[in-house]
Formats: C-alpha cells, structure tokens, sequence
C-alpha cells in the first residue's frame, strides 16, 4: 500500500505535556508492571522514592477528519499532453466512425476478465493496470472507472488528462450517467461490439438513449489497436494440449451428446459458445493463451450433427486434431465467426446464445441475418398463409436467448474430477 502523507493517516500520538482543552487525560494504573522478560533475569529496573507517575494524553478521537486520497494528489505538477489521447480523438472523425465517446472496457471478446497482453487495451489507452476497470473518452475529457481495490493503484498510475471515477463511492455516476451529463442530447458513443456482451451493450444502448445519444458499433476497427500499431503484443500461439481422459472423467463425444440433448429441449438447432473455460471443459483441451489459465481463444458451434471450432490452426498439435477428429470436431480460422453465424442464419438456425457472455458482436449479426432470412422467405410466400404458433405470432426461426448450458454440466463434478480436485491440494 503507498504512503500516505497526511497528518490525519498518523497513528494516535501520547503526549506529556497537552492542554486539557484538546485531549482526553488518562492517568496511568496505580503499579506499573514489568513485562516477563524481566522477570526471571538479574537485572531489576529501579525506581526512586520520589518517582512521579507520568501522565499520558490521548488526542479526542473527534478532532480527526480523514482526507480522500484524491487530494493527495490535487498540487500534483501537470502532465504533458496525453498524445495517445490526442491521437485517440483524431479517429472519432475519420469517415465510417463519426463519434462523441469511445469506451474502451477491460475484456477481451470472450468477456474474459484476465486476459492476454495483446488484448489489454483499456491498460495501454490510460496507464492503468489494474484487472478491472473502464475507460471513456470524449472529445475533450477521459474518465476511468474501477473498484475500491485499485483506487490508490489507479491514482498513482492515472495522468492529470484522466479523471478517476471511484465505482461504489457515494456520488461517483456510472459510465451512462456521465455520458448523458457530459455530452450534448444526440452525441453518438462509439463501442467495439465484440468487447461487450449483448446484454451489457442492450443497457448501454437503453441507458443512453435517455438524453437521445446512439450507440455505434464499430465492427471493422478498434480504435485502440488503431493508435497501438506496431508496438502491440503479438496474439498468443503456444499449442493447444489435450486434456486426458483420466483427469477429464467423460470423453468428448458424451459431453457432446449430453449438449445435444439439451438442445433438442431447448427447440434449437445449434450453440454459440464463447466462453473459453465451458470450450476447454467441453472438448477436453488445455491452453496457454492467458497467463495462469488454461485456456485458448477460441469460439466453438455445435450443431444437431458436427462441431466447428474457431481458433489458430498454428495452436493446433497434430495430436489434438486427432482427438478433434476423433470427436467430429472440424476446425475453422478464429476470425470468421461472423461469417459463420451469418452462414446458419440463412439457413434458418435456430441459435442457442447466452446474452450475458455472447458479444454483441455475434448477437447482432445473427439477429440481422435472421432479420434479411424472414424477410426473404415472407416476399417468396407471401401469397401464402404463414403458419402461426400458439401465441398468435408468425413462425420462423428465432433465437434461443438463455444461460448457456454448460455452465450447469460442468459444475457438477465426476469421480475423476473430484480426485483431482483433492490431489490439487496434496503437497509432498
């Protein structure tokens, strides 16, 4: 913890000589008592005849008025000019972009909250560090906000162009109550839609469109990743390991048909999984793509009759496309997920998604695609009464909208998982 340089942080002093107007008198007891260390030894401690019992003060404890740590730092000297800032600003003009704010989150696009150096862009726009926080930026101001665990981190790693949003603390707005404050009715607030889950970007949208401002998604560029250039860490490809069957307990192809079943339900045809620790677990693979977890980015799709996993082929060991094979898993490159949802959708899937962790990246392109699929099939039948379901409205293919269902499969522990889980804690 950093030092504080107030008087008020000091411990309670004790005094001889203090008026009785400032403090509290207490007299000390009638017979002072030696600690044991002098005890059984041969050297006594004297004391005259005349000896004066000394008096100690105590301050009254109601003269002490803590300061906010932000005043700490209030004379600091100024900064020079942010230039990342600056060049930040610079974009929201460029054509395609157009935007008042950009929010720059601490997840990457698995939602994850411990994330690999190349994806730590809320770290490299603002200096700050900390595993959880967020940053917003306007034309003229920079604001980030975190938690009580990182308020001291955060004022001393924050320059004078940042303001530092304590999250918690009694008057400190949210993200969308700043915005609404400090942007002029109509502004437009840009967002990476993959870096937020669809159900935190449906209350951004909601939340702002109180003092009229859009949410933008800008799909083709992060701003950030725009400005890092070339100095930018490298994406992680150390390979992928398969996890063995004697730790796992269940085999692939069971996990798999165990999800089948929940689909079918469910009344989907197919899940978007993005979470990397329910990929992990479902196809018994280990990663090494974030420090001190064992897990790899990846999306992966599972269908009524195969599986796509999107990920870095050159992560990929010959080994475990074997135990891929084996599983009916195919590989497909980590970027097109899009493409591939796009792909379903015009089929007339029926997705399976968890909003709560599904970027809103994923989320809207199915939603649009299934938009254009309705569309088309309502002109080329339109001639044709639709057929309609219970609740009067017209069928057709629609997303299934719920927590994903491996979440509760893997929390339910095996015999061999539970042995592991022992053994984790033996020590030899």
């Amino acid at each position: 913890m950093y030092s504080l340089p107030s008087q008020a942080m000091r411990p309670l002093s004790l005094s001889p000589c203090l008026t009785r107007s400032s403090y509290l008198r207490f007299r000390i007891l009638s017979s002072l008592s030696l600690p044991p260390i002098f005890h059984n030894s041969q050297t006594r401690l004297s004391f005259s005849k005349n000896y004066t019992r000394p008096h100690l003060f105590i301050r009254n404890c109601t003269s002490i008025t803590a300061k906010p740590s932000s005043e700490f730092n209030r004379n600091r000297t100024q900064d020079a000019p942010d230039e990342k800032l600056r060049a930040l600003r610079e974009l929201f003009s460029r054509p395609g972009v157009n935007i008042d704010a950009y929010i720059i989150p601490s997840q990457d696009a698995h939602q994850s909250e411990f994330i690999a150096e190349c994806y730590m862009r809320r770290a490299y726009i603002s200096g700050f560090t900390g595993s959880a926080g967020t940053a917003v930026v306007t034309k003229d101001k920079a604001a980030l906000w975190t938690d009580g665990r990182y308020f001291l981190q955060a004022e001393k790693q924050l320059s004078s162009s940042w303001i530092l949003m304590r999250s918690g603390n009694h008057g400190v707005p949210t993200t969308f109550e700043w915005l609404n404050d400090v942007l002029a009715p109509g502004g437009r607030v840009g967002i990476d839609p993959f870096l937020f889950s669809s159900d935190a970007a449906e209350e951004l949208k909601e939340a702002i469109a109180k003092k009229n401002h859009e949410l933008v998604y800008l799909y083709d560029l992060n701003l950030v990743d725009v400005i890092w250039k070339e100095s930018r860490p490298k994406p992680p490809n150390k390979p992928i390991r398969v996890h063995a069957l004697k730790y796992a307990g269940l085999d692939v192809a069971s996990k798999l048909s165990s999800l089948r079943s929940d689909l079918v339900d469910a009344g989907s045809s197919a899940i978007v999984i993005s979470m990397l620790d329910e990929i992990a677990w479902l196809l018994n693979l280990r990663g090494s793509d974030v420090p001190h977890s064992p897990v790899m980015y990846a999306y992966l799709i599972v269908e009524m009759d195969r599986a796509k996993l999107f990920v870095d082929d050159s992560k990929v060991t010959p080994d475990v496309m074997d135990h891929l094979k084996n599983a009916g898993v195919e590989l497909r490159p980590y970027n097109s997920i899009l493409s591939e949802i796009k792909s379903l959708a015009a089929q007339g899937a029926q997705l399976w998604l968890d909003p709560s962790s599904v970027n809103a990246a994923i989320m809207n392109t199915y939603e649009i695609a299934i938009e254009k699929y309705l569309t088309s099939n309502n002109n080329k039948k339109s001639k044709t009464k639709m057929h309609t379901d219970t609740t009067g409205q017209s069928g057709g293919p629609a997303g299934v909208f719920r927590t994903s269902p491996i979440a509760f499969s893997k929390a339910v522990k095996n015999s061999a998982e539970l042995e592991g889980m022992l053994n984790s804690h033996l020590r030899y």
